[in-house]
Parts: C-alpha cells; sequence; structure tokens
C-alpha cells in the first residue's frame, strides 16, 4: 500500500511561485499610490498609529505644524528616541482631534473624518463647531 502526499520539494516549489506572484502583485499597489493626509484614517482604520519621523517620499506631508482648537501649536513625544514630526492614532475607528498645516494644504482631524479646508480660521471654526458646551453631561 502506498500512501499519497506531496514531497517536500513540491511544497517549496509551489511556496516559491506564490511568493514571486506576491512579489510582483503588493508592491504595485503600495509603492505606486502616495498617500495623502486624508487617506490616513483608512489605512489606519480600526485601530492604529502613523509616526512620521523623517521626510518620507511616500507620504504627500512635508513641513508639518500641528495646532489644537485654539491655533496652538501641538509637539509630539519622542518615539524610539527620535523626533515625531506628526502623529496620528485612530482607535477604535475613531481619531484624534486636530488641524494639521503642512506645504500640501490644511487639514482638519476630527473624530470620524479628515477634512482638507482652505485657512486655519475655518478649520478652528469646524473643530470648535461639535464641541461640547461647558455644563453638558461631558465634563
Amino acid at each position: 500500500m502506498r500512501i499519497k502526499s506531496f514531497t517536500l520539494i513540491e511544497l517549496i516549489v509551489v511556496i516559491v511561485i506564490l511568493s514571486i506572484v506576491s512579489l510582483l502583485i503588493l508592491p504595485k499597489n503600495i509603492i505606486s499610490t502616495k498617500i495623502t493626509p486624508d487617506k490616513l484614517r483608512d489605512i489606519l482604520s480600526p485601530n492604529g498609529v502613523f509616526y512620521l519621523i523623517d521626510k518620507n517620499e511616500s507620504i504627500l506631508l512635508t513641513n508639518p505644524i500641528v495646532y489644537d482648537k485654539d491655533l496652538n501649536i501641538i509637539t509630539f513625544k519622542k518615539y524610539k528616541n527620535k523626533d515625531v514630526l506628526f502623529k496620528y492614532e485612530v482607535r477604535d475607528n475613531i481619531g484624534d482631534s486636530y488641524i494639521l498645516k503642512c506645504d500640501e494644504g490644511i487639514y482638519i482631524f476630527k473624530p470620524f473624518y479628515i477634512k482638507e479646508v482652505n485657512s486655519l480660521q475655518e478649520a478652528q471654526k469646524i473643530l470648535n463647531q461639535y464641541l461640547p458646551k461647558e455644563g453638558s453631561y461631558y465634563k
């Protein structure tokens, strides 16, 4: 009685073929499209953190300045002993809230969406629009 099975050589050949095919397909989708700030939430959903430590050619984000709702500049803690230029975190599909100004434009980051705006004042108005009022059940 002979047992039918795959040999080790046949399994290695199949793995090599699958690896070559995946290398030909995946990098085209990842590298050919540059990441813009308004696409970060989709990439990190539902949970994830994006750190910009230095210039990265696959990310369209140069000279970032991050502001809070009162237009105070936000600085980020170091990550692996390196200065962080920009950090965006998504937890359970809800992201951080702030304003990002970079050479590519001005973006507002609010929970549930990222939107490009024309000015810092417009961004500040939108960011403050839906904040809880004093005396509400949010404390």
